[in-house]
């Protein structure tokens, strides 16, 4: 039997099917939808990630390491495979020229973050009790980054999925089992040695009333009745592997937990133990890691180790930071307010309990305080690199949610008469405050329909009234956008054309020295367009050959419409330009406000220009 948690998490996020889809990162199509559907349909746009990488001159000729890491690939087969599945099942029935192409892989985000959501339940029972993982639930079906994240074909959705899972089986240390009877405050150690610490005798409210303590409350047996699994090592380490294999962000996380569990069973269990849990550790891990290798190799036809070549292209050559730069600051002053939004107080103060117990009258348990030491560790180094992005801490932030239940459920007061209604119901059911139930509950919607109506949609809308023909027949499309602006043959199907690419400086390239198509069309494009549009470049060739090789639509951002450029005596716009080539424009979709866009050539909206 489905367990209502999981049955309300797949209810919720299937809503999500009703929006429409929006654009948030290239990554959502360009390493997931596309490499799939280029296996399974063919004429897909596959990234410099998933073909082989150029070897730089003077590296060792017929050498494993230039062949296999150097001239390897970025990217691994097993998180596009799931897609493969996908789009081999809407081919099998023949819908592969319907709407269902775009909108059947949005259904495995549905499943990732209902499963999300659900360990995310079962992994507050493991750590705080059973009486935390409906708050657990509540915080994760409302948290605006998951809802506007967790959804999407990024890497970092199945990634936070099976840290999740991974630590829900993990050998956690235990929770300290405290006898919450009046005059009786000491912790009782656990049967496998759990690492507590004795509970803080139960706070008393301003009114002179005991209030109650939850946290030692949940630890009471009798008190456990959500089915928390089992630990078990080998499985915990092969979904961590798994996940590693998909993204290996979450390296410096398992090495901090695999790293204190090991002192810890070496000062408990001796060089037996730790010879187990080594062994439990290789079994799971090196056996997924095998067979993500095996997949590799069936899908390239030789030998990949995208882990490694990921690690050396992204660190070791910091090809990462073409993409932008950030400070060491970044995660601290950037990543964490937008995860933690609207809990930041709570938040604080539970994490900060945490990290130091003795200063905070506030009550966590040990696996609690494991996973806070772990997370500061992993952030630590994290920051350490010149390129993050927000979504990089994605897989943190079912842990991270975990820290503002302690603070938030002590201000929570049992009221027997509150159950009327079913908001009261619901926040009686998740032992939270009425003014933080609600503002956690109300302050994410509008920025939710926001970003997820509205901001991004034309740029994914306009392809797909491309692959409809809203705009007549779609011979062949041209993006004059920046880079990967748009989904491609994902949603826009077996149609030739081309956009403006963007690969960074590979094989020793001098970065100062770089510029992509995207620079050299933006650095004159009145000039491009009136002299090199539509090749790339335009061969020597007469007008009429020339006119011949014209694309059917041109799709670009409205902001760049006004850009002028002095051709001869006279000042031309794109506009101009456009119009000067035979071209009208067909329609103007919104993109969001302006101001929120991410970069100026964002702004305008998106339009779409049809040869006359």
């Amino acid at each position: 039997m489905l367990s209502k948690a999981l049955v309300l998490a797949c209810i919720v996020r299937s809503a999500t099917l009703f929006l429409p889809h929006t654009f948030f990162q290239p990554d959502e199509f360009y390493q997931a939808f596309e490499p799939a559907y280029t296996c399974v349909f063919g004429g897909g746009y596959l990234t410099w990630e998933w073909r082989d990488l150029p070897v730089p001159l003077d590296a060792p000729p017929n050498n494993w390491w230039t062949s296999t890491i150097v001239g390897g690939r970025l990217r691994g087969w097993i998180w596009p495979g799931v897609f493969m599945l996908v789009y081999r099942l809407v081919r099998s029935v023949g819908w592969e020229e319907t709407d269902l192409i775009a909108l059947a892989p949005r259904a495995v985000g549905v499943v990732i973050a209902a499963l999300t959501d659900y360990y995310t339940y079962i992994l507050a029972a493991k750590v705080l009790g059973p009486g935390a993982a409906p708050a657990a639930l509540f915080l994760s079906l409302t948290s605006l980054f998951n809802g506007h994240l967790l959804l999407r074909a990024l890497s970092t959705s199945p990634e936070t999925l099976l840290t999740t899972v991974a630590l829900c089986y993990y050998p956690l240390p235990a929770r300290s089992v405290v006898d919450p009877r009046p005059g009786n405050s000491s912790a009782t150690a656990s049967p496998d040695g759990g690492r507590g610490r004795p509970s803080k005798p139960i706070p008393v409210s301003n009114d002179g009333k005991e209030a109650l303590n939850y946290v030692a409350l949940d630890t009471v047996e009798r008190c456990d009745k959500i089915s928390v699994p089992k630990d078990n090592l080998i499985l915990a380490a092969a979904l961590a592997a798994l996940s590693l294999s998909i993204r290996p962000t979450m390296l410096v996380f398992w090495a901090y937990i695999h790293l204190e569990q090991s002192l810890h069973t070496w000062r408990t269990r001796g060089i037996s133990g730790l010879t187990g849990l080594s062994l439990g550790t290789l079994t799971g891990g090196v056996t997924v890691l095998l067979v993500a290798t095996a997949i590799d190799w069936v899908m390239v036809g030789r030998l990949t180790l995208p882990l490694v070549t990921f690690f050396y292209q992204n660190v070791v050559l910091n090809i990462a930071s073409f993409y932008g730069g950030t400070g060491i600051l970044y995660h601290v002053v950037q990543s964490l307010p937008i995860l933690m939004f609207p809990v930041w107080y709570w938040w604080g103060h539970g994490f900060a309990a945490a990290l130091c117990p003795s200063l905070s009258s506030v009550e966590t348990t040990a696996p609690l305080r494991t996973l806070a030491r772990a997370i500061t560790f992993s952030i630590a180094l994290l920051s350490l690199s010149p390129h993050s992005e927000w979504r990089f801490l994605h897989p943190l932030l079912p842990q991270l949610l975990l820290f503002v239940i302690p603070p938030l459920i002590r201000q929570y007061t049992p009221d027997m008469a509150a159950g009327r209604r079913f908001t009261q119901a619901a926040r009686q059911y998740c032992r939270l405050p009425r003014r933080p139930f609600y503002l956690i509950l109300l302050s994410p919607i509008i920025p939710y329909l926001y970003l997820n109506i509205f901001h991004g949609a034309g740029q994914v809308s306009a392809i797909n009234a491309l692959r409809r023909g809203e705009f007549g027949t779609t011979e062949k499309v041209v993006a004059l956008m920046p880079c990967h602006s748009t989904p491609w043959a994902s949603h826009l199907g077996q149609v030739d054309g081309w956009f403006l690419s963007c690969e960074p400086p590979l094989a020793g390239i001098d970065p100062s020295q770089h510029r992509t198509e995207q620079d050299q069309f933006y650095a004159s494009p009145v000039s491009y367009i009136l002299d090199v549009f539509p090749t790339r470049p335009l061969p020597s060739s007469s007008s009429a050959e020339t006119d011949s090789l014209l694309p059917s639509h041109i799709i670009l951002f409205g902001c760049l419409l006004d850009v002028t450029q002095a051709v001869g005596q006279e000042m031309f716009s794109v506009r101009q330009s456009l119009a000067s080539r035979g071209y009208h424009e067909a329609r103007h979709f919104w993109n969001g406000f302006d101001i929120a866009q991410d970069e100026e050539k964002r702004r305008g909206g998106v339009r779409v220009w049809v040869r006359n």
